[in-house]
């Protein structure tokens, strides 16, 4: 089961869209029924969690859904959205099952645009992330400070557990060195002004560390004309090995940055 979200934005003048395919991205390493799903929508309220059909989709058909065309109530909300042959109830949190498993990943496209332009990117988030306790570390590249480009941090967390809690992520430069700390939020999609970085260093790469809890790292890069856009992220450590121990190079890799 994965799960995917809106890229929300502080600016008015953005949209937040995903747009989810009923098949799988090849069908001799997927076992998934060639049939209609329903969409949810998987949202907290009172710190529980709750859901709601948005629609069906036929097999073998996409559709785009926009955060603005969601009711009014979402709004402000951060709202993860999955397919699934089940009916659900509207108090049932988001769960892991067979559904969207397949090699390659299961994916949707996930969008920022403007009416000038759009990037996005093909993300998910695996259901086996729902139950385990991740830690975060993030190297990158891929930040872009000229004249007047801004530059955001985003990082989406989900488990089980409808409890929002705030966790720390730490900010450090290439030698290490603590540079400034931000607080993110579980269940939520975070985003991060990262002007501060420019008034603190020169350096183009940084590290988002936590020990608490991880979660999707996104980094989004526009003119403040919103006419040119970036969207990217970092893999997981072992997506960088191919073959061999992944997880050893992992641990190592999330050792060394963490300090354990």
């Amino acid at each position: 089961m994965n799960y995917f979200f809106f890229l929300n934005h502080p600016d008015p003048d953005l949209e937040s869209s995903i747009e989810l395919f009923n098949r799988a991205p090849m069908d001799i390493f997927s076992n998934e029924k060639k049939e209609s799903k329903n969409i949810y929508l998987f949202y907290i309220e009172n710190q529980k969690w709750k859901n709601e059909l948005y629609m069906k989709i036929q097999y073998n058909t996409s559709i785009l859904i926009k955060k603005s065309d969601l009711l009014p109530k979402f709004k402000d909300k951060s709202v993860f959205v999955s397919m699934t042959d089940r009916e659900l109830n509207g108090d049932e949190a988001p769960f892991n099952d067979n559904t969207m498993q397949s090699i390659p990943a299961w994916r949707s496209n996930i969008k920022i645009s403007s009416k000038f332009t759009a990037t996005s990117y093909q993300g998910e988030i695996p259901g086996s992330f729902l139950n385990l306790n991740l830690s975060l570390t993030s190297c990158s590249p891929f930040l872009q400070f000229g004249e007047n480009i801004e530059n955001y941090f985003y990082l989406i967390n989900l488990n089980s557990d409808p409890i929002e809690r705030e966790f720390k992520i730490e900010i450090l430069d290439k030698h290490k060195q603590l540079i400034d700390k931000i607080i993110c939020r579980t269940n939520y999609v975070n985003v991060f002004n990262l002007k501060f970085l420019k008034k603190l260093t020169d350096d183009y790469m940084y590290i988002f560390r936590s020990k608490g809890f991880g979660g999707i790292p996104i980094y989004f890069a526009r003119t403040i004309d919103n006419k040119s856009f970036s969207l990217e992220h970092t893999h997981p450590p072992q997506e960088y090995l191919f073959l061999g121990n992944r997880n050893l190079y992992q641990k190592k890799k999330k050792s060394f940055w963490l300090d354990e």
